[in-house]
């Protein structure tokens, strides 16, 4: 790599770090991320982990969070703040960029630059980077196993057929929607080498070229990691048979039994022209329109077989991300890598087709000025509308609101004579009062409840408005509303206090010096 190639790499890791460090603790924890919250503070407090083939996923995120936890020194899950948790996505989302110097001699230099550049600063890049879930790190392995395989191709090695397996155990021990990414990865794999050999080839001549050795090692690779992370480091070795059983629920609700069920546009809506009521335009179309120009170039242009393979790739896993009825935001992404890197290639051909140095200049500065405004809606999606419905990579996203009651309830802890031993009683149906398990963990008689039990009452209880529990009222005013928090658009959770805690907790509120000088005056 040249020097102006790595001053350029350099520059795209600075801007994406840029992007993505700063007020990490700005968002609330979505539900998601409370969940992965818990699950990392068993693990790292009581060396804990067993994978649930039923929900969640899988344990790669946890374990690559262990490193961060040690290295801010946290002693306690006290420590653990959201901008803590969130160290590793970062982490990733920037190491990201690292690896695309695997594919440089593939997909040329400059095009390689301009796909980092692309990536340090699309929206959905940067926010989801700022995202404690698994998709960042299935990105990142995704990567890690296209350009191991490219390097594998060019030079047929055991170091490169490891460090393909390693991706690939990798992606499986991350989320179970790596068998997607794998499908088209073959699909890509086969009809490029076909493509690319003489005559078209056939499928015997396809298999006779496999080095049988190098695939062993590969797949030995890739079930060592299995092994490794599903049985928890050899401590729970029923989780092996759950990491297979597990696609059953999984390919139920890609069938469409889940509440997330969305058109097939709903992606491709999101990246192209996102515009709501009384909202901002949200806009990836330079990189969705630059990634058309690199497939029009890499099937038809270009003889790389490269090129073809992160075109056949893109389009093959793009298809079948709309296909699925489940549909999160978030998954975007693992078709998204294809596109940005389909966009270096697109925009590195422009600029090689256009003769005059001039307008390669005024090319140059276009798609520059153009990105500029990616990273001023980056910037607005993750400082600015972090937690805003108008941003288009917000979903069922807390809002800020429910920390005021969390602030509350530590309050009172702090005047109750039991303290965090105090009983707090959340009530909301079909569990919807995620993230609190993890904002109220300090506290340990904690109980969860879908409905309104017999005896709803405790010092402190949190209430679904949906149930119109009316506990002041109940209690002949011996429990107060003490404030209406909103936890999601559509979700507001009642804070009722048994009144003498109440009035404890309210004595013990800082006074304004006004008050204070009245009080004097008085005297």
């Amino acid at each position: 790599m040249s020097r102006w190639s790595a001053l350029g790499l350099l520059l795209a890791i600075a801007g994406a770090l840029a992007l993505r460090v700063p007020n990490l603790d700005r968002r609330p924890l979505h539900n998601d991320e409370a969940v992965n919250a818990i699950k990392v503070s068993e693990l790292w407090l009581e060396g804990r982990y067993a994978y649930d083939p039923d929900e969640y996923h899988g344990p790669a995120l946890h374990y690559a969070t262990l490193p961060f936890i040690w290295l801010i020194g946290a002693r306690s899950s006290d420590d653990l703040d959201d901008g803590r948790l969130r160290l590793a996505p970062v982490a990733f989302g920037v190491g990201l960029i690292l690896l695309l110097p695997l594919l440089s001699d593939g997909l040329g230099r400059k095009a390689v630059l301009w796909a980092a550049m692309f990536i340090a600063v699309s929206p959905a890049m940067v926010f989801y980077s700022r995202y404690f879930i698994h998709e960042m790190l299935l990105i990142f392995f995704t990567a890690l196993t296209l350009g191991a395989g490219w390097r594998y191709t060019r030079t047929p090695s055991a170091r490169w057929a490891l460090m393909v397996g390693a991706g690939l155990g990798l992606m499986f021990a991350t989320k179970e929607t790596f068998v997607i990414t794998l499908a088209a990865m073959g699909f890509a794999g086969i009809v490029t080498a076909w493509w690319s050999m003489p005559g078209g080839g056939s499928v015997r001549s396809l298999l006779s070229s496999c080095n049988l050795k190098h695939a062993g090692l590969a797949v030995g690779a890739a079930f060592t990691i299995w092994l490794v992370f599903f049985s928890s480091f050899f401590t729970n070795f029923a989780s092996l048979a759950d990491s297979v059983r597990t696609y059953l629920p999984w390919l139920k609700r890609a069938g469409g039994h889940s509440p997330h069920i969305h058109p097939w546009s709903f992606y491709l809506e999101r990246l192209a022209w996102f515009h709501p009521i009384k909202g901002p335009v949200s806009s990836e179309g330079l990189i969705l329109a630059l990634a058309t120009v690199g497939v029009v170039v890499s099937l038809g242009w270009k003889k790389c077989p490269l090129h073809r393979f992160i075109a056949l790739y893109t389009l093959c896993l793009t298809a079948a991300y709309c296909a699925i009825s489940y549909k999160t935001p978030w998954c975007l992404l693992n078709f998204y890598l294809g596109m940005l890197l389909l966009a270096g290639i697109g925009a590195a051909a422009l600029v090689e087709i256009l003769r005059a140095r001039a307008l390669k200049v005024v090319l140059v500065a276009m798609i520059l000025s153009l990105s500029l405004q990616l990273t001023w809606q980056s910037w607005r999606g993750s400082f600015v509308h972090s937690t805003d419905r108008r941003n288009p990579y917000v979903y069922a996203q807390t809002v800020p609101d429910l920390l005021n009651l969390v602030r509350r309830a530590e309050g009172l802890a702090r005047v109750a004579p039991a303290g965090y031993d105090t009983i707090v009683k959340v009530i909301s149906p079909q569990s919807d009062y995620w993230p609190l398990p993890w904002y109220l963990r300090r506290f340990k008689q904690l109980g969860w409840y879908d409905k309104l039990p017999e005896d709803p009452f405790a010092p402190i209880v949190v209430v679904s408005s949906k149930l119109d529990a009316k506990l002041d009222e109940k209690s002949d005013k011996k429990w107060i509303m003490a404030g209406l928090s909103q936890l999601r658009p559509g979700v507001a959770l009642e804070l009722y206090v048994e009144l003498e805690l109440w009035k404890k907790y309210v004595a013990a509120l800082p006074r304004d010096r006004d008050e204070e000088e009245e009080d004097k005056e008085q005297e």
